[in-house]
This record gives C-alpha cells, structure tokens and sequence, in this order.
C-alpha cells in the first residue's frame, strides 16, 4: 500500500472492499490490515452508523444515509493518493456498484474480496464475537430475520455474486494467511 505524503512515486489508491457473511471476519481482518498499512482509512460503515442517534432503532434506514455519506468520504480520501479498507457485507448488485463507481471517479482501483470459512466456523465465529453496541443491533436484526439460516443463506448468495462481479473469494480460517492474500489482491 503506498500513497503516502512524501512518495517520490506516487501510486494508484486501492479501495479494499472486504465482503462476506456476517461473523465471518471482515472487521478484525480490515483492523489488522490497516493497521500493516499506515495511511490507510479503515472505512467501517457499520460503527460510522453507531454515530447517528437513533440508529438502533433505524439500522437500515440510518444504514442507507450513512452508507451515501461514507461513498463521499472514502472519494474525497482516495483523491488525497491514499487507500482504503471497506469492511461492509453488500449482497445486492447496484450497492456494491456503488462503491467501485465511487473508486473510479476518484482515480483508484477497486479490489472486492469475499471472505468466507466453513458454514460451521461460520456460525461459531459469530456466536462468539465480542459483543459491541453494533454487534448486538446486528445480533437482534439477524435473529428476527431467521437466524443462523438466514447467515448461510447470505453466504450463499455472496459465493454465487462474487465470479459475476470478478470478487476474488479469500478463505479467512486463518488470520495470517488471509491477510497475506489481502495484501497480494491489493497489490496486482
């Protein structure tokens, strides 16, 4: 990742959209490779929408608003030269679309990535994740949506988009080694 205040060369900016399933990783996998890649914004739409009042009781309402607000802000942050990673389940074509149009008119490359493990892993990491104000919102919609069959089913349809849309499907069983391929998708 490059881009950085300073370079002699100045590179293409990458918007890295981490997608998958919810519990499947994509926050903590985007945290750690933000964190291996100074300048880079970690564009996390979901707590961007904790900033709302009110949110918990409009999280797909105040989901659509933020998500419009955070097109323009991660534009105006790859126009400085500099990247972004973009934590944010989209299963519905046109959002998705959304933000690679948003990296084009900002210059950059778009890099879409699902992130995927086993059904049961699946289902144990999100059970298991530490629950915040979001994770617990997410929790509730999930569960009043059809549970652990409506996660599967999402994971489905992400496997079934991602050769359609040219999303390289990465396996995040383990942290490591999905972060390396993360950082060789950024970097062809």
């Amino acid at each position: 990742m490059g881009g950085m205040v300073g370079d002699s060369v100045r590179r293409v900016p990458t918007l890295l959209h981490l997608n998958g399933p919810s519990g499947v990783g994509k926050s903590t996998l985007a945290r750690a490779h933000a964190a291996a890649h100074p300048g880079t914004l970690l564009l996390d739409i979901d707590e961007l929408r904790s900033w709302v009042s009110g949110w918990e009781d409009d999280f797909i309402g105040t989901g659509e608003a933020v998500r419009s607000s955070a097109l323009a802000l991660l534009t105006a942050y790859l126009g400085t030269g500099r990247d972004v990673v973009l934590p944010q389940l989209i299963v519905t074509p046109s959002q998705a679309e959304r933000f690679e149009a948003a990296a084009a008119e900002a210059g950059a490359t778009y890099v879409g990535v699902v992130l995927d493990v086993a059904p049961d892993t699946l289902l144990e990491r999100l059970h298991a994740r530490e629950v915040t104000s979001v994770t617990a919102v997410v929790s509730r919609i999930i569960e009043e949506r059809g549970g652990d069959d409506l996660v599967l089913e999402g994971r489905r349809q992400l496997l079934d988009l991602a050769p359609e849309h040219g999303w390289s499907v990465v396996d995040a069983s383990d942290r490591d080694t999905a972060l390396a391929t993360l950082a060789r998708a950024v970097r062809s």
